[in-house]
């Protein structure tokens, strides 16, 4: 796996206002959360172009630095539930390119580029030997495109720019099981990744996985906020790789705040992806082990038993599987610490576990 970059080295700016770097007494690991005490592609589909309706959103509809309140937005989160495989051969994805304000943190409001409703866009879940049919209508001001890291497929034919109005549909068989990204592959790429167009795609064997009890998805990603609220990504701070926020799933801290509650002994399965587009994922349950984990590919030869970390530079993806033994609170967290403290931070509580009002703050 490819070094981390020097430049993520570099002094980082303060951490978002809430997020408090706290420390477990026992186990002396450094943590923003308190933790309680006992307690209980062959044969592609022809490429199709048509025009959709005109877009509404404009870049001259972007907060100008003299308005500096706030503007209202909802927060971007979401479930950490991974969907189920919907048994089926061919997967019509549809997604609307859009530009929308969200907080991403408390106080923290940018304007997003999405695809969907949401940042990230919807997780994908097929198998092998399936066929995904994907079609974006982009409905904001500037070009964009989706480039799916599953597929096998020439970019030049499929991963092309769309315009302001247009909507564009391809297709293309998945040969490879893993976790992978999708993102938008527009020049410059940076820009259209820092501002929220990536999601995750699952592809299972062909024979499927086996079951666990519980399932979950988590994108790590960084965000680099303007100092004028509603607008897209700073560059500078994009540039120098200096993020405000690194969140699970679109928002800082969102499962510390309302912890994922799983039963002791349960089987889980996480699957995590590490969008970027800068920082990387050190993807770590405090309190156990990961009994089993497949960095990338699903493949018998990427097989790894009892993993303390997920190591995942920008784009990788992974699978885990684990189990809480005791009743309690389980932080989850980037061990990149400089991270975790601008919201790469979540709990698991037990089903029978206390857990503090307000996640632990």
């Amino acid at each position: 796996m490819a070094s981390r970059d020097s430049s993520s080295r570099r002094p980082r700016r303060a951490a978002i206002a809430g997020l408090v770097v706290g420390s477990v007494a026992a186990a002396g690991i450094a943590l923003g959360v308190a933790i309680p005490r006992g307690g209980d592609s062959d044969a592609a589909a022809p490429v199709q172009v048509v025009a959709a309706a005109p877009a509404t959103h404009t870049a001259a509809a972007h907060t100008t630095a003299a308005e500096a309140t706030v503007p209202d937005a909802p927060k971007n989160t979401q479930t950490a539930d991974a969907p189920a495989y919907e048994d089926q051969r061919v997967h019509r994805v549809s997604m609307d390119m859009l530009e929308k304000n969200f907080e991403i943190a408390p106080g923290k409001v940018v304007k997003l580029w999405t695809f969907g409703p949401r940042v990230p866009g919807p997780v994908i879940r097929v198998r092998v030997g399936d066929t995904v049919e994907a079609t974006i209508v982009n409905k904001g001001s500037i070009e964009h495109s989706i480039d799916f890291h599953a597929a096998r497929i020439a970019p030049n034919r499929a991963f092309r720019n769309v315009k302001p109005g247009e909507r564009f549909t391809f297709s293309f068989k998945v040969t490879t099981p893993g976790v992978f990204m999708y993102h938008c592959g527009t020049a410059p790429v940076v820009h259209h990744i820092a501002n929220g167009m990536y999601g995750m795609i699952i592809v299972e064997p062909k024979e499927g996985l086996p079951p666990v009890d519980r399932e979950l998805a988590f994108v790590q990603s960084d965000f680099y906020v303007s100092d004028t609220p509603g607008t897209p990504a700073d560059n500078t701070k994009l540039m120098n790789v200096e993020p405000d926020v690194v969140a699970f799933n679109g928002y800082a801290g969102q499962y510390k705040d309302t912890p994922i509650r799983v039963k002791k002994g349960e089987r889980i399965r996480a699957f995590v992806l590490a969008a970027g587009p800068n920082t990387w994922s050190a993807f770590h349950v405090v309190g156990t082990i990961f009994d089993r984990a497949w960095i990338d590919g699903i493949h018998p030869e990427n097989l790894a038993i009892g993993n303390q970390t997920l190591n995942l530079s920008a784009s990788q993806g992974a699978v885990a599987e684990f189990r809480l033994d005791e009743e309690g609170v389980y932080p989850f967290v980037t061990h990149d610490f400089t991270n975790a403290t601008k919201g790469a931070v979540g709990l698991f509580a037990t089903e029978h576990a206390e857990v503090p009002e307000g996640g632990g703050h």
